[in-house]
Formats: structure tokens, sequence, C-alpha cells
């Protein structure tokens, strides 16, 4: 990873977070991601987030300083069960790296900088993700494995 370097975002890295966050978006083919609406929404929420206690987002940057890759980590509390005892859920998401730094490794350095976070500083038990094709074989590579129930989803009109 020669000429790169890893860091935990901070509260003024909001905007480059989005722009990778768009980037993802992109890549999935989520409709609507040029919509200036939730990008500004999305800034904010970075804003108060990053530096509290239920959120990480790691960053690769290049020699320069320009942000280039990075992942989120979150924490979701429920009820505890068998499946985790204490209830407290570790996400990773947000994993993007724009196209001229990819096959680096710098994704990878960044879930495990996530990783590390919600293993040392949490109190989560069990983490999931929700992978893409390209990106499965990184988080099997990291000990994910697939789950029995794959998500189900039901949009609520505002």
């Amino acid at each position: 990873m020669s000429g790169w370097t890893t860091r935990r975002a901070t509260a003024a890295d909001a905007e480059a977070v989005v722009e990778l966050r768009a980037l993802m978006f992109s890549a999935m083919g989520v409709p609507g991601v040029d919509e200036p609406g939730w990008q500004r929404a999305a800034v904010r929420w970075f804003e108060r987030a990053l530096g509290g206690r239920d959120a990480c987002v790691v960053l690769a940057e290049d020699a320069d300083g320009r942000v280039v890759a990075g992942a989120m980590g979150g924490l979701r509390f429920e009820t505890p069960s068998p499946v985790n005892p204490n209830g407290v859920w570790g996400l990773v998401n947000n994993v993007a790296t724009r196209p001229e730094a990819r096959r680096r490794g710098l994704a990878r350095a960044c879930v495990v900088g996530v990783l590390d976070w919600l293993r040392e500083e949490t109190e989560a038990t069990v983490v999931e993700l929700f992978a893409t094709g390209e990106g499965a074989s990184l988080y099997e590579d990291l000990g994910f494995v697939p789950t029995a129930w794959p998500a189900m989803r039901l949009r609520l009109p505002r």
C-alpha cells in the first residue's frame, strides 16, 4: 500500500465520505444518485455522526491527501437473542474505492480498520454487511459467511 495511508474520518470529511457513498450507489445501479437532496442530508448526518460513539468511517488517502477509498461501521441495538446475546450488532457498509485506486488493497485496509473499531471500541458481538458480487470474496476472506435469511425491505411513504 505504498504511498497510501488510512485514517479515521472526522466531521470535516463529511463531503468526501458522501462522494464515496455516491460512487458506491452508482456502482450498484441505485437510481437517484445524482440528486442533491439526499447528498446534503447525508453530509449533515456524517457531520453529526463522525466522532461519535456509534459510527466510524476509515478512509484511505493517496500521497497528495486525496480521499480515494473508505468503509463505514455503525452500531445497531436490538433485543438480545440466541444469535446475539447482548443485542449489539455491527454493520459494515459504505465500502467504496475510486476507480483509479482499485486493486491495491485499500478497501480491505478500510474494512479492517472498521472491524478493529468494532472489536476494540464497541460492544458489538455480531457484524453484518450486504455484499455485492464484486465484494463478496473480500468479506469471505475476512471471515464473513452468508446467512440463511436474505434481507427484505418495506418502504414506508413519508
